[in-house]
């Protein structure tokens, strides 16, 4: 699932809606008949944060809202749908193999102070923890539920919930592409905390780039979750590609992907069980936020 849910599902309100889920497992236990003869390997859902909060509580993806307890509610909702779908995936593809794709970045501390490691740490815990604990390892992070709850946003789970969205998944995906530095704030938002941009030029679209971020992310992950195999399922960069004499020159995005690679194969050496690297090439899709 990338974010194309039908137009008729977000008038009934949408992942805020649990019945979404169900709609969810139905489609997925639909697609499992048809091709899971033929495809053997499956990715539940693509970023859930971005589908949740980025989308919800921040405001920049469809629907565009504005809304701390509509982020939380939604991403209760993909996890539910995400274990549903594998419960089904086993009997219906036993053959296969099923794994979940969240997105993450890193955010390193400004400076050794515990205020900019507390924000730093708080920021990560809800891009990353929030969405790889109830897999992993059963409940929510406790210091993210106390800050949500702090404003007035409650996670609704219900009897059984966490046994359905902690099914053993067979890998996890990673999407990788920036990084940055993070400082204390006062009035920096729900973690009290701004980013600062690395010296090193950003891509075209403003992302940072931070190579070391993805090696921190990957050893970060193996450490904290134990031997779960890897797929890098995206990174890359935007470039607006200039042509001359029929030709791109391309060595901003040759960089970042040796800066990338590297950083990648510091992470196998360091023991990370990486199964595969899909670099974001060739093509790219239409975003709500972004365009092309």
């Amino acid at each position: 699932y990338h974010w194309d849910l039908p137009q008729v599902l977000q008038e009934e309100g949408g992942w805020e809606n649990r019945s979404t889920t169900d709609a969810f497992h139905e489609y997925a236990v639909a697609m499992f008949k048809e091709f899971g003869d033929v495809v053997k390997n499956w990715i539940t859902i693509n970023e859930p944060w971005c589908a949740s909060f980025l989308s919800n509580y921040l405001g920049i993806h469809a629907p565009g809202k504005t809304d701390l307890q509509a982020g939380v509610d939604v991403a209760l909702h993909l996890q539910l749908a995400h274990g549903k779908t594998v419960l089904s995936f086993r009997d219906l593809v036993p053959d296969g193999e099923i794994g979940y794709a969240p997105n993450v970045g890193w955010l390193q501390p400004y400076t050794p102070s515990e205020a900019d490691k507390k924000g730093c740490d708080r920021s990560m815990m809800w891009l990353k923890e929030w969405f790889m604990d109830p897999v992993f390892k059963g409940p929510y992070p406790e210091e993210l539920i106390q800050l949500f709850e702090e404003h007035q946003a409650f996670l609704k789970i219900e009897e059984g919930d966490l046994d359905i969205i902690s099914q053993p998944i067979d890998f996890m995906g990673i999407n990788y592409y920036t990084g940055s530095l993070g400082r204390y704030k006062e009035d920096g938002g729900l973690f009290q905390v701004e980013e600062i941009a690395l010296d090193e030029r950003p891509t075209d679209i403003g992302w940072p780039i931070y190579s070391d971020g993805f090696y921190r992310v990957l050893t970060n992950i193996h450490e904290t979750y134990g031997y779960v195999p890897i797929y890098i399922t995206e990174n890359g960069a935007c470039y607006n590609d200039e042509v001359e004499n029929g030709k791109v020159n391309d060595q901003e995005r040759i960089d970042y992907l040796k800066q990338h690679l590297t950083a990648l194969h510091r992470s196998i050496q360091a023991g990370v069980p990486i199964k595969g690297y899909i670099v974001w090439s060739l093509l790219d899709n239409f975003e709500w936020a972004e365009g092309y």
